[in-house]
């Protein structure tokens, strides 16, 4: 059995790179003839190499920021380069998706937001539906928009079996194709803290300051609000401020790095999903806060499935956590996706 594995790809977002990774792993529990095809959204045309992409800027001038930035932007995706060429099997410089659809018994897609209509639309229209499984999709959004619906009828409809990351994702495939979805976890939840340990990796200026703690801040598109560093001065502890480009060390942490400050940090600010599910899956108390988090169905669902629908608020003491419906949920989480993963690569394309 041959697998082709398709999601969003780049070298600059930290959740994204991981979620492939774990999902890379667990497909390879199956069968070590398992591969990432670097695709473009339009699952069109493959894309290598070119200009470091630019996630989070600072300034209101963009050219101000890659003028002062750039090569520390440009260190830190080598370091997601790294990551991927030791850990995940990559095949880049494809041609059409029609020249080799018959190289692969199955082509996976997800999970991160590959059906987001304003970016990802990964529906392989090439493909036979019969090779297509969806793990852990998400659109990322709560309705698609009039002008793009009949695309993504067409596209989800072309799927044999689906899974979605979002609980609200499942009424929506339902509706656009009429089709069952099953919820899933994300794949960063799929290993076990021993399976992330073999891949962490110390950075190199963790120094005697952060061994008795640290607030990890991970926010994306805007900066941590200033109540952070008020509430790391009551608690004494220093702030390791990820994303911040004034921080060399900080902005050039590479994927092992991420995973290894997500492992040991005392408490965590973020408005990133996989910031969530890193401190879910670590057991560290967490804080959702940020305007990009507001009305996110992708944090919404996943903090509920947890009990923990009360981090995205004001706490009086983010330290106190209760975990309780994490370790009853997340083996039975677990059982289900490998389940549904079993289920599908093993149907020989015969969906229910």
């Amino acid at each position: 059995m041959r697998i082709a594995q398709v999601t969003l790809n780049g070298y600059f977002n930290y959740g994204n790179i991981l979620q492939k990774f774990a999902l890379h792993y667990m497909l390879k529990k199956f069968t070590d003839a398992t591969e990432v095809l670097w695709v473009s959204a339009a699952n069109l045309f493959s894309e290598v190499g070119g200009k470091p992409t630019v996630q989070c800027v600072k300034f209101e001038d963009r050219r101000d920021w890659e003028k002062k930035f750039f090569p520390r932007e440009a260190a830190r995706q080598a370091k997601f380069k790294d990551f991927e060429n030791l850990h995940i099997k990559t095949r880049f410089n494809l041609p059409y998706f029609e020249d080799i659809a018959d190289e692969y018994d199955f082509f996976i897609v997800g999970s991160d937001q590959v059906w987001n209509p304003n970016y990802g639309k990964i529906f392989l229209p090439f493909v036979p539906s019969e090779k297509k499984i969806a793990y852990a999709a998400s659109f990322g959004v709560n309705a698609i928009p009039d002008d793009k619906a009949d695309m993504f009828k067409r596209g989800v409809s072309g799927f044999n079996y689906i899974s979605v990351r979002e609980e609200n994702a499942v009424q929506l495939v339902k509706d656009l194709s009429r089709k069952p979805a099953l919820w899933v976890l994300d794949p960063v939840l799929l290993l076990t803290k021993d399976d992330w340990l073999a891949v962490a990796q110390k950075p190199t200026w963790f120094k005697e300051k952060y061994r008795r703690g640290y607030v990890l801040t991970y926010h994306l598109s805007k900066y941590p609000p200033p109540t952070v560093k008020t509430l790391a001065d009551k608690l004494d502890l220093p702030v390791i401020n990820l994303m911040d480009a004034e921080n060399y060390n900080y902005f050039t942490v590479g994927p092992a790095e991420f995973v290894w400050l997500f492992l040991n940090a005392s408490l965590v600010f973020t408005n990133s999903f996989h910031g969530a599910a890193f401190s879910i899956l670590f057991k560290h108390p967490f804080v959702v806060n940020g305007l990009r988090s507001q009305n996110d169905p992708r944090l919404e669902s996943f903090l509920k499935l947890f009990g923990l629908e009360d981090r995205m608020q004001t706490l009086a003491d983010p330290m106190k956590i209760d975990f309780a419906r994490r370790d009853e949920v997340l083996p039975i989480e677990r059982l289900k996706a490998f389940h549904f993963l079993t289920e599908a690569l093993l149907s020989g394309g015969d969906a229910k």
